[in-house]
């Protein structure tokens, strides 16, 4: 059981009593809720994926399995909201849509409405109520012993930012346009793990960890909109019979794709710098 002062351990109960907050508000169709919902949980499990060798597993895989799957679930519904708002910002640039474009607004209105479809009964049985009850037993971290050192959180900060170090050079090293493409949703995943190690860190370490986290999350929004764009060039592909107005929506999203792929290299230039990290070598 953790202190009640550690500080890690504050910055949990924080996340679990938000998980409660906006699981209610999305049982009452808020607007953001199912977004911030997810990324509560992307926070809770990326820090005991992050923090694993000093976790007591036998308590924290199980949550972190449950977590996969109502992310899974949070997933489904977000995507489609993110995609239906994307669809009506071109729209609202080009005109209503012929029968292409209203096609692809059906598909994704009928994704999200699937997805709220399995999503809403499952918020309020008993597989949710059991991990949000299991959450909220741990009283703070769950760490196997006594609270870490500085020493042993900041090493476990220093791992996830040379992953993405690494997965940068992956992403400069790819030999095609695909590759690369595939590599910087690495980048992006990996990202958001640092960001959210180094949320959990601030009132350890302070403007550092602030710092850190804030160029993590720089990357993350940089690709955030790489992803958004593939995603619906994806959900465009997937329309039968494409008709002119389509395909005009089709290579803007290209176009968007491409942006964002040049943008990250100013914004990762910018974030790997010693000011950022360099206080996180021994």
């Amino acid at each position: 059981m953790s202190h009640p002062h550690e500080p890690v351990g504050e910055w949990w109960r924080d996340q679990v009593a938000a998980l409660h907050r906006w699981g209610r508000l999305v049982l009452r169709d808020e607007d953001d809720s199912v977004h911030q919902m997810r990324v509560t949980v992307r926070r809770l499990r990326s820090v005991l994926a992050t923090y694993r060798p000093l976790l007591d597993t036998e308590q924290t895989e199980p949550l972190r399995a449950e977590l996969k799957w109502l992310a899974a679930l949070l997933g489904d519904v977000r995507d489609a909201e993110v995609l239906r708002k994307r669809l009506r910002q071109w729209s609202a640039e080009h005109g209503p849509g012929p029968s292409g474009v209203d096609a692809l607004r059906a598909a994704l209105t009928e994704r999200q409405a699937v997805g709220r479809a399995r999503l809403l009964p499952e918020l309020d049985g008993e597989r949710y109520r059991a991990l949000t009850a299991a959450l909220a037993a741990a009283d703070g971290f769950p760490w196997s012993g006594s609270a870490p050192g500085k020493k042993k959180l900041r090493k476990r900060l220093r791992r996830d930012w040379r992953r993405l170090a690494a997965a940068v050079d992956a992403a400069e090293r790819a030999d095609t346009a695909v590759e690369r493409r595939r590599q910087l949703h690495e980048v992006r995943k990996k990202a958001k793990r640092t960001r959210y190690t180094a949320e959990s860190l601030r009132e350890v370490f302070g403007k550092d960890a602030e710092r850190l986290a804030e160029a993590a999350r720089s990357i993350q929004s940089a690709l955030g909109d790489l992803n958004d764009s593939a995603v619906m060039i994806r959900a465009i592909e997937d329309i039968p019979g494409r008709d002119d107005a389509l395909r005009e929506f089709l290579e803007a999203e290209e176009a968007a794709a491409k942006a964002a792929e040049e943008k990250f290299a100013s914004v990762w230039k910018k974030a790997n710098r010693s000011k950022v990290h360099g206080w996180l070598n021994p």
